[in-house]
């Protein structure tokens, strides 16, 4: 997709279903609340990614968890 440009136009182009079953190219206009819908819906994109990336990294040593651990003991 090309945010960049998203957000200068006044036009959005969507994809939806057709009826036969294809699917179709669809301008429509852009209002505020259609913007701040899109923003919203980018934002929670960006964060499943970000969650998914920090999942597929390995786990932290063994050490940083321990003194998590020490840390949470202390506390209580």
């Amino acid at each position: 997709m090309r945010w960049g440009a998203f957000w200068k136009s006044p036009v959005m182009e969507i994809v939806k279903k057709h009826d036969s079953g294809g699917l179709v190219w669809k301008r429509i206009k852009l209002t505020s609340t259609r913007k701040a819908n899109a923003k919203k819906r980018l934002r929670r994109v960006w964060q499943n990614e970000a969650v998914l990336r920090a999942c597929s990294e390995p786990p932290p040593s063994g050490k940083a968890l321990t003194d998590a651990g020490e840390i949470a003991a202390k506390k209580m």
